[in-house]
C-alpha cells in the first residue's frame, strides 16, 4: 500500500497554533514576544521604556492581532498585527505616515491617496529568538530547556513561520474588509515574499529605520491570486485557524 509522507504544512500543523490574540492573555505573550525580539535582542526600543516585559504601543488598541503558539511546550513562537486607520479616532494616519511618511513616494499607492477605510498596516512581525536559531545557539536558559526538547522534525516547520505570519496578515486583512496593506521591511525579505506569492510593490525611498527599510504595498487580493501552491496550503491552514 502506497503511504505518502505528510507535507511540511501538515508537519507545521501539527507544531504550531494560531491563534487571534483577542484576550488580555493571548495579547500579553504577543507583548512579550516582541519584547523578547525588537527589546532584549535587537535593542529596537529601550526596555525601560516596556514594563513588564511587554512591548507595546498606542496603535495596539486599533489593531488585530495573531499569535503562533508551539504545541509541544505553549511557547509563543510569532506574531503579528494589522493597524486600521479610523477618521474619527485618534488614529488616522498608519504607523509609516507618522514615522516615514517623508520616503513615500508613490504617485498612485501612497496611502494619503486612498481611503482610509480601504487600508491597513502589517507591522510588528516577530519570530521569537528560539524559533530562528539554530540548536545550541540561544543564550537565554529558557530558550536552551525548550531548545532540547525540540526534535529534528519540529525545527524543519521553522522556516515557515515567517511565511505564516504573512499569510495572518492577509487573512486579518480580509477579515477587516481592508484590501490595500502596507509593509516597512527590508529589501531581502520583499524579494522572498515576492518568490513565494506575495507581489510586494516598493512604494517608498529606502530608509534607515531599524536598519534600511523600504515600504512596500500589495492588494489582498492581488495576493489571494498569485499565491503558490504550496504556500496556498498554508494560508488555508492560517484563515481556518483565524476564523474557526
Amino acid at each position: 500500500m502506497n503511504t505518502q509522507e505528510p507535507s511540511l504544512v501538515e508537519h507545521f500543523q501539527d507544531f504550531f497554533l494560531v491563534l487571534k490574540a483577542d484576550t488580555q492573555a493571548l495579547r500579553e505573550q504577543v507583548f512579550q514576544i516582541r519584547y523578547d525580539v525588537y527589546c532584549r535582542e535587537f535593542g529596537y526600543e529601550k526596555e525601560e521604556d516596556c514594563p513588564g516585559g511587554m512591548e507595546r504601543d498606542d496603535y495596539d488598541a486599533h489593531s488585530e492581532h495573531c499569535l503562533i503558539m508551539h504545541r509541544p511546550s505553549g511557547q509563543g513562537a510569532g506574531c503579528i498585527r494589522v493597524v486600521s486607520p479610523h477618521e474619527a479616532e485618534s488614529i488616522a494616519q498608519i504607523p509609516m505616515e507618522r514615522f516615514c511618511g517623508q520616503s513615500l513616494n508613490h504617485p498612485e499607492l501612497h496611502p494619503g491617496l486612498l481611503p482610509r477605510s480601504d487600508l491597513a498596516e502589517v507591522s510588528r512581525l516577530a519570530v521569537h529568538t528560539q524559533f530562528r536559531r539554530r540548536q545550541g545557539e540561544s543564550e537565554s536558559p529558557i530558550g536552551l530547556a525548550i531548545a532540547e526538547t525540540i526534535t529534528d522534525e519540529q525545527r524543519r516547520t521553522f522556516p515557515l513561520l515567517g511565511l505564516a505570519l504573512f499569510c495572518a496578515g492577509t487573512s486579518l486583512m480580509g477579515r477587516l474588509g481592508r484590501e490595500h496593506a502596507f509593509v516597512m521591511m527590508e529589501r531581502r525579505l520583499a524579494r522572498m515574499l515576492q518568490s513565494a506569492g506575495f507581489p510586494f510593490v516598493q512604494v517608498g525611498e529606502p530608509m534607515e529605520y531599524h536598519g534600511p527599510r523600504a515600504a512596500y504595498h500589495v492588494t489582498v487580493q492581488s495576493v489571494l491570486d498569485s499565491m503558490r501552491k504550496d504556500i496556498r496550503e498554508l494560508h488555508d491552514f492560517v484563515h481556518e485557524s483565524l476564523n474557526s
